[in-house]
């Protein structure tokens, strides 16, 4: 049996799994019953959602037919970027959907405003830390920002430092200027798209990148610990002590993804060889 996932402290008593599984992709069109399935089938803990995936009524659904009680089970949500009244409106609304009177993480979902309205980063995140102190939410952070929006949110008198960045993340794409500021910073950098999409690629492709699991150096590298391309992918990430969120809907795929601690560590050879695998993206 596959052990769970090791915890990082994101916040005073607040440990987010190294691996969750994210819901963003659509899971084949069934939320629900992957989310049930990640948390009563195999040993992940961790569920990552958001408003506008527009599917947390079905990972509410997904957690009662898991059996698992609420506190077993570590739940991360995003809110658009909007302003301070529309993102406590939001934020009401996703505690509504989830069936949740209060969430573990709430993120900002991006820098740019999705729909009607102007992106205010400082009211946005005014809302997040009035959730925060209201318990509402036990800890708050941030997705797609780079230094100059966290420098925005410490000019306009942020109190609270986000505890979490999620960002793209994978051995085809890495921001290692942001890595490490938010290293610096405190601030735990969460990888999304992990595996760039699987073989049909997905928001990472934008920057260059492609299917972790069909580059010859992971190919590789994999073979020569036995095991698989993805596990490969993704230990390259949590071997740097980096937490990720991975969409998959199968039960062999979901006890893979989880099994990454079982084999050893990858030399310092195969972390230097993946690492140079990413070319900068050209402007």
């Amino acid at each position: 049996s596959v052990a769970p996932a090791p915890t990082l402290t994101i916040a005073p008593g607040v440990e987010l799994p190294q691996v969750v599984l994210g819901t963003g992709s659509g899971q084949k069109g069934n939320v629900s019953a992957a989310t049930a399935l990640w948390l009563s089938g195999t040993a992940g803990v961790g569920i990552d959602t958001a408003f506008e995936y527009h599917d947390e009524p079905a990972v509410a659904a997904g957690i009662a037919a898991s059996g698992k009680p609420r506190g077993s089970v570590f739940l991360e949500t995003k809110i658009p970027c909007t302003t301070y009244a529309v993102a406590k409106t939001n934020i009401a609304q996703n505690l509504v959907d989830l069936k949740m009177e209060a969430v573990d993480l709430t993120l900002i979902h991006t820098t740019s405003s999705w729909g009607p309205g102007k992106c205010d980063l400082p009211g946005t995140w005014r809302a997040l830390e009035e959730a925060l102190a209201a318990g509402h939410s036990r800890s708050i952070g941030v997705s797609h920002f780079k230094q100059e929006h966290f420098e925005e949110l410490r000019a306009a008198g942020a109190t609270v430092v986000p505890a979490v960045n999620q960002a793209e993340l994978s051995v085809v794409f890495h921001d290692d200027t942001t890595i490490a500021y938010c290293k610096a910073h405190g601030i735990t950098y969460q990888s999304y798209s992990p595996l760039c999409g699987g073989a049909n690629g997905s928001s990472c492709t934008w920057s260059g990148g492609k299917n972790v699991m069909a580059v010859p150096e992971v190919i590789a590298v994999a073979k020569s610990h036995g095991v698989s391309a993805a596990q490969v992918g993704l230990k390259w990430i949590v071997q740097q002590g980096l937490p990720l969120a991975t969409a998959v809907w199968r039960l062999d795929y979901m006890n893979e993804d989880l099994d990454l601690w079982s084999w050893g560590n990858l030399t310092s050879a195969d972390m230097a060889k993946l690492s140079a695998v990413a070319k900068p993206r050209s402007v």
